[in-house]
Formats: C-alpha cells, structure tokens, sequence
C-alpha cells in the first residue's frame, strides 16, 4: 500500500483540542488569523461557513467538530459566561460570611479554595497559551486570602473578637474581593485576546477549501512515520486520522506523537 504520508517532505503540525495533528506541507496554500466567516444555511455541522480567498469564497472546516468536541468559539464563551458566574459566587460568598460574623451565627462558608466551583475547575485548568496561563496564575494568591478569611474570622469570634471579625471582613469588601473581582473582570478579554483560531487553506486535488484550528506549531520533517495507523494509537474515533508521526521535542530528548489527518477524505465533502 502506497503512503500518501512520505517521509521526505515537511508537515505542518497544529493543535486542535490539546492534540497535535499534521498534515503534509505540499497541500498548504495559506496559513492565517481567522478570517470573517459567512454562516449560510443547510450546511453539515462541520462546516462553519464561508471565508473569503482571493476572488472567491471557499468552506471552513471546524476540526473540533469533525473530532466530535466543541467548537472554539462556543468553549470560549461558555468559559466566560461560567467565570461570571464564579465571580458571583465569590460575591455571594463574602456577603454570607458577613451576614453570619455581623450577626453571630455558625460560620458555614466554605473555607477550602480547593472545594468552591471556581477551585475545582481552577485546579484543573490548563492552557497551551502561555499568556493565558500567566493570567490565571494571578487568580492563586486572592482566591486562598480570601477563603483564609472565614478561617480567621471562626478564630477571631471563637477568642471573643467580635469586632476584630467584623473589621476583617470590612477589609476583605475593600481590598481581596475588589482584586479577586478585578481578575474576573478582565478574564473575558485575555480569553478572547488568546485563545485564538487560525485558518489553513489547503487545496487536495483540484479542491479548495480552509480548516480552522487552535493553534500553529512548527512546519518541518517528521523522524519517521507509521503507515496505516497502528493498533490502539488512536484514543478517539475520526476516520481523518490515518498515520502516526513521530517528532523530537524541542531539548531532542523525547520523541512525541502527531497524528496524520488525510485531507483527501474530507475534501470529498466539497469535491
């Protein structure tokens, strides 16, 4: 069986939900930011629209929809319309805590940065990007003073501080909460100023059309490819996914995978 996977050409290698994937140079027209795309009606749900190229329009492909996961324009907006809702909570938060120092009841707040909605996603975050990343590191510091708060609040009223209680908690309204709420204020930017998408126009035999996906890493020859795909090396289903390559990272310690996409079976759609 002929390869259509040589070995001695290049590959563009690109992320598509935290995966790497490649396909062979000699199929790339273009590489770009997002271009506007033109939604029309009746198109397969992997079609996003039309983009403009040259002096006409070709379809965009969503390889996140091919892949089954979500869009990245939904995932996008769905991360900031949830950290909206995290940055209620905190405000929720802080106005029970106060509720139950200013009128002495059982402190019942969580105490556990780890434990809130925002912890757990937080803790289980992780980004590629590394200006998003260095972002949301900023959230570690505030989001632990403040559930320390209610700990040292418990402390205070236990040794009969009730008015030192009282000052804490007016100092956590004006000082943590304000830079904890500032983070979430400018979260819905940096996520859209970061987790861009890109577009590749490819042209498979005499069809022309565009991908969109996360993220552009590197254009160069692989150390060796595994035609067909071998047993067990593909944890999801995409019949696009054919070949195994394998590259050397950056220190050249370690070889990484890449899987092989074959362009030719999606082209078929707009052949």
């Amino acid at each position: 069986m002929e390869s259509p996977f040589p070995v001695n050409c290049e590959y563009l290698v690109f992320t598509v939900n935290q995966c790497r994937y490649g396909v062979p140079g000699s199929a790339i027209v273009s590489v770009s930011d997002m271009p506007v795309c033109t939604h029309l009606p009746h198109l397969p749900d992997n079609v996003r629209g039309v983009v403009s190229f040259r002096s006409g329009g070709i379809p965009l492909f969503d390889l996140r929809v091919c892949f089954a996961a979500q869009a990245r324009i939904l995932e996008t907006e769905e991360l900031i319309n949830t950290m909206g809702l995290r940055k209620q909570d905190h405000i929720n938060w802080l106005s029970k805590l106060k509720d139950e120092v200013y009128n002495q009841k059982p402190i019942t707040v969580q105490t556990d940065p780890h434990k809130c909605a925002f912890g757990k996603w937080y803790d289980q975050f992780h980004s590629d990007n590394t200006n998003l990343a260095a972002y949301m590191r900023r959230f570690d510091t505030p989001h632990k003073e403040i559930h320390q708060v209610a700990i040292d609040a418990a402390k205070l009223i236990k040794n009969n501080q009730q008015t030192q209680a009282k000052e804490l908690v007016q100092r956590t309204e004006t000082g943590i909460l304000v830079r904890l709420l500032e983070l979430f204020d400018g979260l819905a930017n940096h996520v859209r100023k970061y987790l861009l998408e890109y577009a590749i126009i490819m042209r498979v035999d005499d069809a022309l059309f565009a991908v969109a996906v996360d993220d552009i890493n590197f254009f160069s020859r692989l150390n060796r490819i595994e035609y067909p795909l071998p047993s067990g090396a593909l944890t999801h289903a995409s019949h696009l996914v054919q070949a195994l390559g394998r590259y050397h990272d950056e220190g050249g310690q370690h070889e990484k995978d890449v899987l092989l996409l074959d362009m030719s079976l999606l082209q078929q759609q707009v052949a």
